[in-house]
């Protein structure tokens, strides 16, 4: 497993309310077949898809869309590169 920087990256996430807010990705944790982005939930490095109301990884410079139940987003992951 090898854990690289994230600079730039984002993970979304949407409230059952419809909004919707993003945290940083502090690194990039790579466990051989699966890229996993990883931020800074309540005081522990978590999984960014273990986190409640995860949607997607986004660019920093993309800006957050409103997220609603009804409009189901991709989940994907990039690469740190």
């Amino acid at each position: 497993m090898s854990l690289l920087a994230a600079d730039g990256h984002i993970a979304l996430f949407g409230t059952p309310e419809g909004d919707s807010y993003s945290l940083p990705l502090v690194c990039w944790r790579d466990d051989g077949t699966t890229v996993h982005g990883l931020v800074l939930h309540r005081g522990a490095l978590r999984q960014a898809e273990l986190v409640s109301g995860f949607r997607r990884y986004a660019h920093s410079n993309e800006t957050t869309p409103s997220l609603t139940p009804a409009q189901p987003q991709p989940r994907y992951a990039g690469t740190a590169g």
